[in-house]
């Protein structure tokens, strides 16, 4: 996948919950914290780091190999979406139900998606690593 290509899918996963989460009048569930309401108590911590980490996941996008840009897309889609809810809103909204106790959005499933392609396609890749030269 070719760079800008990956900064468009980004960009779509991002509106496309975006998008979703303007018809949500009234959200299920208002995430203050990180996944599972982890650290709700500190919401401008969470925002601060969430937007750190996915300015450092879009320029390391553009330095990625070509088979690993799919996944950091999706990825770059769903932080960008969920930190910009926090920076806006200061919560994220989750309207997906998961399990009884647990919500999700379409960026959680876009980062889940991708997470497990990046985790694959780095255990299937077959280089063998640089020995240790320490």
């Amino acid at each position: 996948m070719k760079t800008t290509e990956a900064y468009l899918l980004a960009g779509l996963v991002a509106l496309t919950d975006t998008a979703v989460k303007g018809f949500i009048k009234d959200p299920p569930v208002k995430n203050y914290g990180f996944a599972g309401n982890r650290m709700d108590r500190f919401p401008k911590a969470v925002a601060g780091v969430s937007a750190v980490l996915t300015g450092v996941l879009a320029v390391s996008m553009a330095f990625a190999p070509g088979k690993m840009r799919l996944p950091l897309a999706l990825v770059l889609g769903g932080a960008l979406s969920n930190s910009a809810d926090r920076m806006i809103r200061g919560y994220v909204v989750d309207y997906i139900p998961v399990s009884r106790k647990y919500y999700g959005n379409i960026s959680d499933l876009a980062i889940l998606a991708g997470s497990g392609i990046g985790a694959v396609t780095y255990m299937l890749d077959g280089e063998e690593p640089e020995p240790d030269k320490g």
